[in-house]
């Protein structure tokens, strides 16, 4: 028999098999024709001591000394002519001490050729007597039979079976009789969706190609069960054709189920089982591309509840979510069924109409769901009447691609909105009858999406120990229209809406993300405090949240400190105290930023666990002034002795640097430092 194959279908073979040859109970390896090490499993490496990565690359021969070298090339050159066998040697166990074994090796035949060997390691040490008696070299169909892989071998010309392991009835759920009884049995279980693409490949096998088959098959109780199926075709010199073909086949239910379910939320709302706006997007571009060649017409309507926040605000986020999948199971049970419903995120919807005679239909199908919508609904024993504002837009008068379509009929929707119109269709320079805090917030539901948002980062110094401490990551919004937006405009927006939510989540995870890849280019120790909103602070899973995103990076708590304003602090004081306080403890300090400005800032400093205090810039820019100065002074005094660090804000000139120093400021923020800058400027100072 020929023994030179091929190195890569040496390689298709261990990928296919990995994951089973892994975790055998019995030490197994694969050698190359070079009698080199290629593959060993967990049971291999607890035996020897080896690692995989460094020590299981090199020749077999190196592990054993020089009185077993001859012996086990011998054994390794007949193996590699098609033969079993069995050897007893002695293995370098990586503390150099040996271990006596005994050795099954088989060659591994690949397209007709073998490709390789796989060694099974018997222990003869006390330890392994266990493994020896199970798997005795002698019984070797019995080591194949323990593992939960179908082995199969049947005739190339007439499909009768020629071997077949007992795991094949676990996995197929049929006897050995059964398939020797019926050649063609396999090729009636198989899955009628299937059969084509599955035939279809087997002529490959013809031409002496290995295939690898995924497939459903269906079992005695007429249950579905996804396997995966390796075929070699094994060649005979006086043969024409492949004599035999060789099987081995694997239940891979689970993961096939597993998948479906990780592909089902890749393309579907959790909440409400809707699809999401990914699955809407790909139906959408499908309708228009139909519409084109039928001249027809495609219609969008986007929906947004109103006063949803007021919902949200009086009975909880939770009685939101019920309501969400009372109107979301509403709107799908009165839309056609060619149509497709999705939910945008929050309290928006979208719906598409396909393959349209006329664009009447949109309007009548916008006066419709405003009804459906306008029924009661019970909450908590209560009866609520809801109302939305429905933008629409149509294919192809106001759009040929389906981003346009999308934005234009959420234009339409705002105008409904700040018109209170309920129902508006999209017309011709529409969006120029938005007013800015419209506009800006409708671009920003798609600002993290499209990666218009990013953040900057504004060092911490202490002037004494010279050196950067920390730093304040600053939320920016770069919109490729309307260019730069002022923090203060869409903060703003952002706060009168559940987008706050969304943005500081988004931050928090990416300033993690961005310390974790600080904390790996071994930079000088510093801490990024990130501006948490008051309704943030005030969410059930808040704590749960930071957790797991520093767990989720592997970042020590006090990387990471929190700042909140004074208003934030004085909302909801019981329940602020009680998140700070565990927040505290977990490791996660808590800074209280403008101080100051406030009404109660001093009677309620002491109740609070602030770590650190950040004076309010009003104060440092007025210092000019005789009055300012002394109150700056008190501040400073009051921070230092409540034990607080005391951080002063907005220092942009010499004489303000000089005078807080002079009066023991000596953590500052400012231009006079430096301004807020980037990833890139940042690593420059650490």
């Amino acid at each position: 028999m020929k023994n030179q194959g091929k190195s890569t279908d040496l390689s298709l073979f261990i990928q296919t098999f990995k994951s089973v040859l892994l975790n055998l109970p019995v030490p197994c390896y694969i050698l190359d024709l070079e009698g080199t090490i290629v593959f060993a499993n967990d049971a291999t490496i607890q035996l020897t001591g080896y690692q995989r990565e460094i020590d299981f690359k090199r020749s077999f021969l190196s592990q054993l000394d020089d009185e077993y070298i001859d012996k086990t090339i011998e054994h390794i050159k007949t193996v590699l002519n098609g033969e079993r066998l069995q050897v007893q040697i002695e293995i370098r166990h990586q503390n150099n001490k040996n271990i006596p074994v005994d050795i099954v090796s088989i060659p591994l035949e690949i397209r007709g050729l073998v490709q390789g060997i796989c060694g099974f390691i018997l222990d003869k040490s006390e330890k392994g007597t266990v493994i020896h008696q199970l798997y005795d070299p002698s019984n070797w169909d019995k080591i194949l039979n323990e593992i939960d892989i179908c082995l199969w071998s049947v005739d190339a010309k007439t499909m009768e079976t020629l071997q077949i392991s007992s795991a094949c009835q676990r996995i197929l759920g049929y006897s050995e009789e059964e398939f020797v009884q019926n050649p063609y049995l396999w090729m009636d279980i198989l899955h009628p969706h299937d059969k084509t693409n599955v035939l279809e490949q087997l002529g490959l096998l013809d031409k002496g190609q290995s295939i690898k088959l995924e497939y459903r098959i269906r079992t005695h109780q007429g249950m579905d069960k996804w396997v995966i199926d390796y075929i070699v075709p094994i060649f005979d010199e006086l043969a024409i054709g492949p004599v035999r073909f060789d099987r081995v086949l694997m239940d891979i239910d689970h993961r096939k189920r597993t998948e479906a379910e990780l592909t089902y939320l890749a393309f579907h709302d959790p909440l409400t089982g809707l699809p999401n706006r990914r699955e809407y997007d790909e139906q959408l571009r499908t309708a228009i591309l139909e519409a084109q060649r039928n001249k027809q017409f495609v219609g969008i309507l986007f929906i947004d509840i109103d006063r949803f926040k007021d919902i949200n605000d009086s009975l909880g986020h939770k009685m939101g979510d019920q309501l969400i999948k009372i109107i979301a199971n509403r709107l799908k049970n009165h839309i056609r069924t060619e149509d497709v419903i999705a939910r945008q995120g929050g309290d928006e919807f979208v719906i598409l109409l396909k393959n349209l005679p006329n664009g009447q239909m949109i309007e009548e199908m916008a006066a419709k769901i405003c009804r459906v919508v306008a029924e009661p609904i019970m909450l908590l024993e209560h009866e609520y009447r809801m109302s939305v504002s429905i933008g629409t837009s149509i294919f192809p008068d106001h759009g040929q691609d389906g981003e346009v379509l999308m934005m234009r009929a959420d234009q339409a929707m705002y105008l409904a909105k700040e018109n209170k119109t309920g129902i508006q269709q999209y017309q011709l320079g529409m969006s120029k009858s938005l007013s800015r805090k419209m506009l800006l917030e409708q671009y920003l539901h798609r600002a993290i999406e499209k990666n218009e948002l990013y953040l900057e980062y504004q060092p911490i110094f202490d002037v004494y120990a010279k050196k950067a401490i920390g730093l304040e990551a600053l939320l920016r919004w770069q919109h490729p229209v309307l260019g730069s937006i002022p923090p203060v405009e869409f903060i703003q927006i952002a706060e009168e809406s559940d987008l706050i939510i969304k943005l500081s989540n988004w931050v928090l995870e990416t300033v993690c993300h961005q310390r974790r890849l600080w904390l790996d280019k071994y930079l000088s120790p510093f801490y990024i405090s990130i501006n948490v909103p008051a309704r943030q602070i005030h969410q059930v899973h808040f704590i749960e949240s930071i957790k797991h995103s520093l767990k989720k990076y592997d970042l020590p708590p006090e990387f990471i400190k929190i700042e909140i304003t004074e208003r934030t602090a004085m909302t909801n004081v019981e329940k602020t105290l009680k998140t700070m306080r565990e927040l505290q403890e977990y490791g996660v300090d808590i800074i209280l930023d403008d101080f100051g400005i406030g009404y109660s800032s001093i009677s309620y400093l002491v109740q609070y666990p602030f770590s650190t205090i950040k004076i309010d810039k009003s104060f440092i820019q007025g210092l000019s002034n005789k009055n300012q100065k002394s109150v700056c002074r008190a501040l400073v005094a009051m921070g230092r002795n409540l034990g607080m660090n005391v951080v002063a804000e907005g220092v942009e000139e010499m004489e303000q640097y000089q005078y807080l120093c002079s009066i023991g400021c000596h953590k500052i923020q400012g231009y006079y430092f430096s301004k807020p800058t980037s990833v890139e400027l940042v690593e420059k100072f650490f």
